[in-house]
């Protein structure tokens, strides 16, 4: 019997139809035998990720506001890649996000790895793992410990009014986006490591900071759908690296740089026999020498990620809403009129004064939510019971089986009508009274259930005695509007134009109480 023997000539052919067939049963299985079949949406996401990635690459950065237009034609609930699925819901919020006893919810790995900070709080793919890390940073971000370290945020809060009165008796403009850059970023590097580097006092190097944390986020849709690119470039000699290295993969490198160097000192520290940094209670120095957690949670690599993001977190977020809550205050005169006139009716302004405040925490919140927090989907995997959600229009039950990727996003939730009317309208008022604690249900800038925001109550402290102070003062808004503050890029957080030079303002006189 004759035997096939297969030449150069015909492997080609035969390779080919191989991977023909491969695709079609890929696409075969994607489109009718995956479990997630039934579920609504265009074909076309159910097919492939390429659907994400022109959404995510081409367009840019434009997937979010695509999904919401989808949720339009279909329904509440939408498959919106091959494994992934998208609800409207805002009452199913606490099934994706906060389950009852027994009930665990994972990350989603893809998005995860997107941000190569895999052994941080962030990166713990497992509930059990992220509880663990967790469990060991709560001390330092409960509200009694923000409470107890005000004085520091008073101190920080003179430097940014110092900040001010330079600028009004220079006659500069202010670029309010760097200055609150700096505002928060002088915070939380004194929350880690018990110095930071007074960048409100040196407004060209925290400017040069916001950009390089812009390009840092702007390069995290890349890194979702081409990730080998970034593990390659990190494979190659550092001359060739260099040069080949997308702008915002650089970014990242060097702000990884400056992280491992303060990493590094505090562990070189211990090994000199240093025991703090004359302040108890900064991070990193806490958890290196933390009894809670294992020494293999110690590793240098694994205190980077935490604290890479740390530092990215604790800046950016509380930037855009100090920088929100500023450009609505003074392009919305009454709204600034009430808000002075609560702070004038109290002699004293602690932060525990501040907290109890409605309308300021008004502001606070509605610059939360128009700022929208993660605006990517914040992903949740159950990885061993099915998630079960009934349409309630059409009384549909739909069966998402473990292992499903399930998320909304906060353009969902946040500018949902019903909840928010007029929802991009800046309207502290809706926060008051039993309509405003409803609301709060809603507010997910922090997202919610056990993977809450751990800096959630820093940002709000930050947030009140920063608020008090720019309320302070008379400012006029130079050359910026809307679009400078507006949702128009989902970048992992909200991002305006991509030509914006920040939230700019001349300033005038202080009002002192």
């Amino acid at each position: 019997m004759a035997s096939i023997v297969f030449t150069p000539s015909i492997f080609a052919p035969v390779a080919a139809v191989l991977l023909a067939l491969y695709i079609l049963s890929i696409a075969f299985y994607r489109l009718f035998w995956c479990p997630l079949a039934g579920i609504p949406g265009p074909r076309l996401a159910a097919l492939t990720y390429w659907y994400e990635c022109y959404y995510d690459i081409f367009r840019p950065a434009q997937y979010v506001f695509k999904i919401k237009e989808l949720h339009q034609a279909y329904g509440p609930v939408i498959r919106i890649t091959p494994d992934e699925v998208s609800i409207a819901d805002p009452d199913f919020v606490d099934a994706v996000y906060s389950p009852g006893p027994g009930q665990k919810r994972d990350k989603d790995t893809r998005k995860v790895k997107a941000l190569g900070i895999n052994t941080s709080i962030g990166g713990a793919v497992a509930h059990d793992l992220h509880r663990r890390r967790r469990e060991a940073l709560n001390p330092f971000f409960s509200h009694r410990n923000i409470t107890k370290r005000a004085s520091k945020l008073d101190d920080k809060v003179r430097k940014l009014e110092d900040r001010f009165l330079q600028a009004k008796e220079s006659g500069e403009v202010v670029n309010l986006s760097d200055v609150y850059f700096g505002f928060a970023n002088d915070i939380v590097n004194e929350y880690c490591f018990g110095h930071s580097e007074d960048l409100v006092d040196d407004q060209p190097l925290a400017h040069a900071r916001r950009e390089n944390v812009n390009g840092v986020l702007r390069a995290v849709k890349f890194n979702l759908h081409f990730s080998w690119v970034r593990d390659l470039m990190r494979k190659l000699p550092p001359g060739i690296g260099a040069r080949m290295t997308p702008p915002g993969i650089r970014d990242m490198i060097r702000f990884r740089i400056g992280i491992r160097k303060e990493i590094q000192s505090v562990i070189n520290q211990k090994a000199d026999g240093h025991v703090g940094d004359g302040d108890a209670k900064s991070i990193f120095y806490e958890l290196r020498d933390s009894p809670v957690l294992p020494e293999s949670e110690k590793s240098p690599q694994r205190l980077e990620d935490e604290a890479t993001l740390l530092v990215m977190a604790g800046t950016q977020s509380t930037q855009l809403s100090l920088t929100m809550a500023h450009y609505h205050l003074l392009a919305n005169p009454p709204i600034m009129a009430k808000l002075r006139a609560e702070l004038a009716s109290h002699s004293s302004s602690t932060l525990v004064q501040l907290e109890q405040l409605p309308y300021l925490n008004g502001v606070i919140q509605e610059a939360h939510r128009l700022s929208f927090g993660l605006t990517g989907r914040n992903a949740r995997v159950s990885p061993d019971q099915p998630i079960i959600y009934t349409d309630k229009s059409t009384g549909l039950a739909y069966v998402l089986p473990p292992g499903t990727s399930i998320s909304t996003s906060t353009l969902l939730v946040h500018t949902n009508e019903d909840i928010f009317p007029d929802p991009f309208v800046f309207d502290p008022e809706r926060w008051l009274g039993p309509a405003g604690a409803v609301r709060r249900k809603y507010q997910l800038t922090f997202s919610r259930g056990p993977r809450t925001c751990i800096g959630m109550h820093l940002a709000n402290a930050e947030m009140a005695v920063a608020i008090a102070a720019m309320a302070r003062w008379d400012m006029e808004l130079f050359e910026t509007d809307d679009r400078d503050v507006a949702f128009l890029h989902d970048y992992h957080v909200a991002t305006p134009k991509l030509d914006s030079k920040g939230v700019r303002a001349a300033v005038g006189s202080c009002h002192r109480r």
